[in-house]
Formats: structure tokens, C-alpha cells, sequence
């Protein structure tokens, strides 16, 4: 793959999502320097049943449009679901309106929330020229569409965050929250945390958090000494908490973990990672220690102190249950000025300040500053807040749009879109994986008193893949 000549114009961009030539000498993603005028007039916004109906064909050639569908719920039995779509399809079309890529055509398709009506929608953008499709936005619409974008040769670049859907042309721009648990324990271990407690909610996510944080404590050659499970219910907490409050280190002492030694012949690390990794989740809950023998074979005293209790604990909790949760710890006697919370991009919430309990905390989200440049100009355009999920449209159009200037064959092929460079956008610095995942440039930040703040920067570029 060669670098994009030539210039891609963006009369109205403050982030600008930069990809990079993946068979040149490597750089980090920049912003463009464009400056950005006044926005004078809001893009239309999407009708209620017919979203086709507000695609702008351009002046070219019909062989020189690139089509790019974009496959949302826009109606939905859920209100909530409607008013996401709405806001992604206003967020997809900033992109338009705030460049000059006349050839870009993006053309909304109305799934309907349904299996079949994505298929539907995904066959029917296909028949009339599609290059690649936005969306869906669920992980069974997505399992759906894949075997048809497949046999069409059209990649596809969805908003799931469930992995088990990507891969072999399905991309997923989206949140994992595996990325944000192998931020905040990374920045813990650096910091000299090495012994960690969790308590994560009985659902898929809490699963999957689970299993994340298990493997990257393990990897870092931490310990995970104790975690709890808990219905999402504010009286269901106080027992799981009792229990891992038994667990907390008395203080906090510094320690840093050397990495598991994998050349010694005598280990089996993939036995150990089944052994007290990932299986010991497979079970709703488990109560004791499983790193350390049983009282009857010679462990005598209780499970906490400084040198044997937990010293942070993730809680992968948001708002108000949050906000229950938190406040157990100290009220179970665990010093939460020696034992650091630790969580994901749910807490960055200006509200969480007013936690005493969660002073100090640290979590892994991206980076605000970028984040609130996208949020203003979507305000600016449309006079209303942006949920989350609109900036993951956003980035996917500017994305797509940046590539269509490329020539046909090139523009959307996977070298192209898997560039190990990455690109730069409204949440800050990513990159989609040859696997079809993403991989995020996360910042670590801070619950203050006085707001939020970052103690640990997002990385502005990626390590060079390796051969490039």
C-alpha cells in the first residue's frame, strides 16, 4: 500500500483521522492543520421511516461515486435504540457536511432491529453498488450480514464490541472493554500495584471483564488475590463486599512484579492460565483464594495484611451502582487511602466526584480532550449532547471518506484498512486489527474533587508493526 496523495479537504474538522502508508516509513497520526470555520447551517436531520431519503447524490459520474452504506435501527421498539441511531446518522453526516469529498455518497439503510431486516438492508446496499457497509449495530446483525459482504467481497466496519463476530473482512470499531482493563492494570502494576480484588456484576460484560482482567494481572506476573460476582442491585452488593473487604491489604507498600519467567522448561504457563486464570470465572462465584492452600494445610492467620491482601480492586461499575458499590468498601473497614479503586470508562462521569469513596480512583477512557472537540462541533451542528456511540459513526465516515479518494482497488482492501499505523479520531488514537478487532490509545485518569483529571496521557501514536 502506498500513502494517499494528494489533498483531502475538511473546511469544519478539529480531530483529524489520519492514515498512514503502511508500506512507508512509519508515523504517528497528526491532526490536520486545516483551521476550522464557523458552522452557518445544520446538516438535515434523519427523517423518521425513510433515512434513504436524505442521501445527497454528488455532481460525478456514476461510476465515480463511492457508495458506503451505513446500517442502523433507525426505528426500533426501543426509544432508546432510535434516539443512538439518530444521533450516529447525524454524527456520519458531519463528514460530509464539514468536507468536500464529492465523490463520498453515504447512504443510510433502516434494519429495523431485526436479523433478517439487516440482511435485508445489507443486500439491498450490495445490489446498488455498496463498496463497503457502517454497521449494524448488534453483534447477531452483524453474524447475519457477514457470510453475504463475505461472498460479495465487501468488507464491512460494524459497532459491536463482541469479537467472536470479527474477522475475514468484518471489522468492528466499537469499545471493548478488554482494551480499558489492560490500560488501568498496566498503569497499576507501573505504579507498584501488584496484588488486585474485583467485584464485577453477573453479565455478559461483567464476564468478560472477568476473564480480561484475570489474564493481565496474570501477565504482568500480578495476583489477583480475591474477586466477587453481585447482582445489579444495590442490596445485592453488601454480601459480595463484605466478603472481598476480608481480602484488603492493611496498607499500601509498593511492589513490583517481575514478568512470569516463560523459558523455564519446568513451567506449563498455558496450565497455569487454565489452573488460576480464565476457568476459575466459570463458576457464578468463587468465595476463597485459589493461589493459596487451605488453613488445614498449615496457612495460619487471616487473609488480609500488608503483605498479602489486595492492594487495588477493579470495579467495573457505572453511575448510580457505582455509586452504591463504591461507599461498601470503607463501610467493610478496607482504607481506601491504601487501597487503590481502580476502573473503566463508565466512571468518567463528572457526577462520580461527588463520591468521597471513589476519590482517587483511577480508570482507563480515551482521551477528554479529543473527545470534547468532537462533542462541541456536534453541538454546535445539531444543538444537542452526543451519546457515546455517535462519535464510533463519526470516525467510521471520516474513515471511509478519507479512503474513498484512494484508487478503487486499494481504497478499502484489508492492508488498507488494518493500517498498523492507525488513525487519529473523535475518541482519539486507534486502529482495526487484522482480526477485525480494535485496538484503542487509552488515557488513565483521576476522580478528584474538583473534577477529573489525567495523570497518564493516551499515546499519540502505535509501535510500528512488526516487518514495517
Amino acid at each position: 500500500m502506498t500513502s494517499r496523495r494528494g489533498g483531502f479537504r475538511l473546511t469544519a474538522l478539529a480531530l483529524g483521522l489520519l492514515a498512514l502508508g503502511a508500506c512507508e516509513t512509519p508515523r504517528a497520526p497528526e491532526r490536520l492543520p486545516t483551521p476550522r470555520p464557523e458552522v452557518t447551517a445544520r446538516p438535515a436531520t434523519p427523517p423518521e421511516r425513510d433515512p434513504d431519503a436524505f442521501a445527497t447524490v454528488p455532481t460525478q459520474q456514476r461510476d465515480e461515486v463511492v457508495r458506503v452504506a451505513l446500517l442502523l435501527p433507525f426505528t426500533s421498539t426501543s426509544d432508546n435504540v432510535e434516539t443512538v441511531t439518530a444521533a450516529m446518522l447525524k454524527a456520519a453526516q458531519m463528514v460530509a457536511f464539514e468536507s468536500d469529498n464529492e465523490q463520498y455518497l453515504l447512504i443510510p439503510k433502516d434494519t429495523g432491529g431485526t436479523v433478517d431486516g439487516a440482511y435485508a438492508m445489507a443486500r439491498e446496499a450490495i445490489q446498488e453498488g455498496a463498496e463497503i457497509i457502517l454497521g449494524p449495530l448488534f453483534a447477531d446483525s452483524v453474524e447475519a450480514i457477514a457470510p453475504l459482504a463475505r461472498a460479495s467481497d465487501v468488507p464491512v466496519i460494524a459497532f459491536s464490541s463482541d469479537s467472536t463476530v470479527a474477522g475475514d473482512g468484518i471489522y468492528l470499531l466499537s469499545f471493548p472493554p478488554e482494551d480499558e482493563v489492560s490500560r488501568v492494570t498496566d498503569y497499576a502494576v507501573s505504579q507498584g500495584y501488584a496484588r488486585f480484588g474485583m467485584m464485577a456484576p453477573y453479565t455478559e460484560f461483567g464476564d468478560r471483564v472477568a476473564r480480561a482482567f484475570s489474564s493481565e494481572v496474570y501477565e504482568r506476573g500480578g495476583e489477583l488475590v480475591h474477586t466477587e460476582r453481585y447482582e445489579r442491585s444495590a442490596d445485592a452488593m453488601m454480601e459480595p463486599a463484605r466478603r472481598l473487604a476480608e481480602y484488603a491489604a492493611e496498607e499500601f507498600v509498593p511492589s513490583y512484579p517481575d514478568e512470569p519467567d516463560y523459558s523455564d522448561p519446568g513451567r506449563d504457563p498455558e496450565a497455569e492460565r487454565r489452573d488460576y486464570g480464565d476457568e476459575a470465572y466459570d463458576a457464578p462465584y468463587f468465595e476463597e483464594r485459589y493461589d493459596v492452600p487451605p488453613a488445614e494445610e498449615g496457612i495460619v492467620g487471616l487473609p488480609n495484611g500488608p503483605d498479602v491482601g489486595f492492594q487495588a480492586v477493579l470495579l467495573p461499575e457505572q453511575g448510580r451502582l457505582l455509586r452504591a458499590l463504591a461507599p461498601l468498601l470503607p463501610y467493610y473497614d478496607v482504607d481506601i487511602r491504601e487501597v487503590k479503586l481502580l476502573g473503566l470508562s463508565s466512571w468518567n462521569n463528572p457526577l462520580l466526584t461527588r463520591e468521597p469513596a471513589l476519590r482517587g480512583g483511577w480508570f482507563a477512557a480515551p482521551d477528554p480532550a479529543l473527545a470534547e472537540g468532537f462533542k462541541q462541533r456536534y453541538e454546535q451542528a445539531y444543538g444537542e449532547v452526543p451519546p457515546r456511540l455517535a462519535s464510533l459513526a463519526y470516525d467510521a465516515a471520516l474513515l471511509t471518506a478519507r479512503l474513498s479518494e484512494l484508487p478503487p482497488r486499494q481504497r478499502f482492501a484489508p492492508q488498507t484498512i488494518a493500517n498498523p499505523n492507525g488513525y487519529l479520531g473523535a475518541d482519539g488514537l486507534f486502529r482495526l486489527m487484522e482480526d477485525g478487532t480494535v485496538e484503542r490509545g487509552l488515557a488513565i485518569l483521576e476522580i478528584r474533587p474538583s473534577g477529573i483529571a489525567v495523570v497518564d496521557p493516551a499515546p499519540r501514536s502505535f509501535a510500528p508493526a512488526q516487518g514495517y
